[in-house]
């Protein structure tokens, strides 16, 4: 039957490939799958380890956000009433008049909500300016987009004062 060398090569070439699939579909197979179920269960471990770190983390982080909230002095009620209760408490400290407050406006531009608010301030332009600094910087309402300035006279006492029409925006 193998008498001729050459058909005994090419049988054993073909018996060699027959046992590398079956052993490769009966073992090697089975033990990549396990080795990446094992790889994808210790790093589930891993994070699992790191938990008490992301935990104490996250604990940390909502201590530091509740602290600024009190900073900011934010109570439960709206942010409308949040920024008119901060616009008083600065000209109440400035000597300033808060003459007008609108309504918020919304508006949409690139897909982003706008909101602006609009206030109106009487007084010196020093004390106008440390207000709006602090409204700007500290109260985390928004940023000023506009100021306009407009000097008046009072025409019944004869003296001139300052006005600040301002416009607040907010991204929503």
């Amino acid at each position: 039957m193998f008498q001729n060398p050459k058909r005994k090569n090419i049988v054993l070439t073909l018996l060699f490939f027959l046992v590398l699939s079956v052993s490769y579909q009966l073992a090697i197979r089975r033990t990549l799958n396990l080795r990446n179920e094992y790889l994808s269960l210790k790093a589930e471990e891993e994070s699992f380890q790191n938990l008490p770190q992301q935990l104490a983390l996250l604990s940390k982080k909502e201590m530091y956000l509740d602290s600024i909230l009190r900073k900011l002095d934010l109570g439960n009620t709206s942010m409308e009433n949040n920024l008119l209760r901060t616009i008083n408490r600065e000209a109440a400290l400035n000597g300033l008049k808060v003459i007008d407050f609108n309504p918020p406006h919304v508006f949409q531009f690139n897909g982003t909500d706008h909101i602006s608010y609009n206030f109106v301030f009487r007084g010196s332009y020093t004390n106008i300016l440390k207000a709006l600094y602090t409204i700007e910087t500290k109260s985390g309402f928004g940023e000023i987009i506009h100021l306009n300035f407009t000097k008046r006279k009072n025409y019944r006492t004869g003296k001139h004062y300052l006005e600040v029409t301002v416009f607040l925006q907010k991204l929503g």
